[in-house]
């Protein structure tokens, strides 16, 4: 479970678990915990929780079926349908998910491109490549490929393995004719694919190789909507650039170790530096760094290098990135690389170490942003204006209060080292009013729906009482005789424990029935507290298991009857009753009070203070 989860979520050891940002909502704080001894995973901030298939398959957006098969390919086994017959076969195709068929599909077209490389056709595209310097190694790396200049081969290749027309279209490989029929929407290319950071492979990219100035240099994929994925759901948008990192998939295992990503333009420049050992390498799909796609690189590494192009359009492409990075929490550096080189020139032309001499003696994001926008100014005072009112974007993104101050201080030395005592008033004013901008999604998803946000939360006691009979299932028969369940409030964790009951009749309970049955649960609070007990551990030792039991059941029974009392209490108080009714709700209540008595008296006897 460990290396399934490590795909998507950075996990450090915690004690006798491991931890790590939630995949499932945003947070700074990791509160996702894995218990590798149960194979659970539970998060204590949204609630999310299960095992390692639901896990894949909320993850992927797999259905459970596909989400077992996945498993399986990861292992090396075939796991086997029992369809016999044509229509079995073509009926089960119809129930796979959409999402499943579109990365099958997406698959099947990696195939096809790969197998192009080899061939004649694809002697242009293994040409650029070399001349650019890529290795074979690299090549297999980020499983480069070649379209051909055939109209068609792709289209009738997935037609072929089974795709409808419709597919291939809503996959953005094949473009509908004016006569009917589709065409290769990537032709003469060297291709490269675009992979989920958990290894999906939802988009391709081409470099032409034609050269004609009618032709795009680069072409990406379409992005891709699921129309069988509601409005709010993740798995929506199969691929949408401004959620996606070229490079991310291939750099996990370098980001592990240093925690730093080094963020560049062009996927060539993160090919070229994966190949001179600067393996943390990545970059945004897209023109601009999102704040998505920042969230998403924050799961694996706490540092960040830009190192974009020299040009005019690379400068400003860092000055965009460096407030998004900054907004997310994120320290590190920004290199600004001669005018006419980019990442990939200047590595192949100055070797790997250069960079790296680079790297360690670029400024700090915050203090290199300022002095970029000061080099940038004539000094004037309309310009000073204009880079107080720039560098304002990026002191309100920066959330640490102390690094703020200190932003703020290096911006006014840098300005009014020649300033006028007038001018200085001025800016102290001005920056004494940047505040922390509120951070506001650039995607415009909505959040994920809370299933439980109308239901009653479980009071302690009853969650005292699941916990108990979820680690100790063999004093389930004892809870029963004590008529623990009729005590119960909360209409979740009654049916939950009474189901748990019945399979314990079945097949008796042991530690993979509990399991298995805390999986297919119902989301909802009870299946947020039993997941969460299995994280924790016992409540308390097995042999004070029976004796812890006996209070909580007590504990209820009092509780049960102070619910009466109360009862029976308001009914003297506000009934019109006869003075027979009258004298029977005074004589229960004595009753009552008697009955409570005892249960304090035993409680006392139990060791539980009343």
């Amino acid at each position: 479970m460990k290396s399934i989860v490590g795909e998507v979520v950075e996990l450090r050891r915690a004690g006798t678990s491991l931890k790590g940002l939630c995949p499932f909502h945003n947070e700074k704080t990791p509160s996702f915990h894995i218990n590798e001894h149960r194979k659970l995973y539970h998060c204590y901030g949204c609630g999310a929780g299960g095992d390692v298939i639901r896990f894949v398959s909320e993850t992927r957006g797999l259905s459970f079926v596909e989400a077992v098969e996945y498993l399986g390919d990861r292992v090396g086994i075939q796991v086997e349908r029992e369809e016999t017959t044509p229509e079995e076969i073509q009926r089960a195709l119809a129930e796979r998910s959409q999402r499943g068929r579109m990365l099958e599909l997406y698959q099947a077209a990696q195939a096809f491109f790969r197998h192009t490389l080899g061939l004649p056709e694809g002697a242009e595209a293994r040409k650029y490549a070399q001349d650019r310097g890529l290795s074979p190694e690299i090549f297999e790396r980020f499983g480069l490929g070649a379209a051909g200049r055939s109209w068609e081969e792709l289209v009738q290749h997935l037609h072929r393995r089974g795709f409808s027309q419709q597919e291939i279209v809503a996959s953005g490989l094949g473009m509908p004719r004016d006569s009917g029929g589709l065409y290769d929407r990537f032709r003469d290319r060297l291709m490269f694919p675009i992979h989920t950071s958990s290894g999906d492979l939802v988009g391709f990219g081409g470099r032409s190789l034609g050269g004609g100035k009618e032709v795009a240099k680069y072409m990406n994929t379409p992005e891709t909507t699921l129309d069988t994925e509601a409005p709010e759901s993740r798995f929506r948008h199969f691929y949408k650039k401004g959620q996606c990192v070229f490079g991310l998939h291939q750099a996990r295992a370098s980001l592990r170790q240093t925690h730093t990503a080094i963020i560049v333009e062009g996927n060539l420049d993160v090919m070229t530096l994966h190949q001179a050992g600067l393996e943390s390498a990545v970059c945004a799909m897209g023109t601009a760094l999102t704040e998505m796609q920042v969230k998403e690189i924050k799961r694996f590494a706490n540092k960040v290098v830009l190192v974009f192009d020299g040009d005019a359009a690379g400068r400003k492409a860092a000055m965009k990135a460096v407030p998004v990075c900054v907004a997310e929490g994120f320290d590190g550096v920004f290199v600004l690389l001669p005018e006419t080189e980019d990442p990939d020139s200047y590595v192949r032309k100055f070797g790997a170490k250069a960079m790296q001499d680079l790297i360690q003696a670029a400024p700090n994001l915050v203090t290199g942003y300022i002095d970029a926008l000061v080099a940038e100014s004539d000094g004037s005072l309309q310009a000073k204006a204009e880079v107080v009112q720039k560098a304002g974007l990026l002191l309100a993104a920066i959330p640490n209060p102390i690094v703020r101050d200190m932003a703020r201080d290096h911006l006014a030395s840098r300005l009014l080292d020649r300033g006028t005592d007038e001018n200085r008033a001025t800016l102290q004013r001005y920056l004494q009013r940047i505040v922390p901008a509120a951070v506001v999604a650039e995607s415009g998803e909505q959040p994920i729906p809370d299933p439980t946000r109308d239901e009653a939360p479980v009071p302690t006691i009853e969650a005292d009482l699941a916990r108990i009979l979820v680690w100790y299932p063999g004093l389930m028969g004892q809870a029963q005789q004590f008529g623990a369940l009729e005590y119960l409030g909360h209409d979740g964790v009654r049916l939950a424990l009474r189901d748990l009951l019945g399979r314990g009749r079945e097949s008796g309970l042991d530690a993979t029935v509990i399991a298995e049955w805390a999986r297919e649960m119902p989301d909802g609070h009870a299946r947020r507290l039993i997941l969460r007990s299995l994280m924790e551990g016992a409540p308390v030792p097995a042999d004070q298991a029976n004796p812890w039991l006996t209070q909580v059941v007590l504990r209820l029974q009092e509780r049960r009857l102070d619910e009466e009392i109360d009862a029976v209490r308001g009914a003297l108080v506000h009934t019109g009753s006869p003075e027979d009714q009258l004298a029977a709700l005074s004589q229960r209540l004595v009753r009552l009070k008697q009955e409570k008595e005892h249960v304090r008296v035993a409680l006392r006897r139990a060791g539980q203070p009343v």
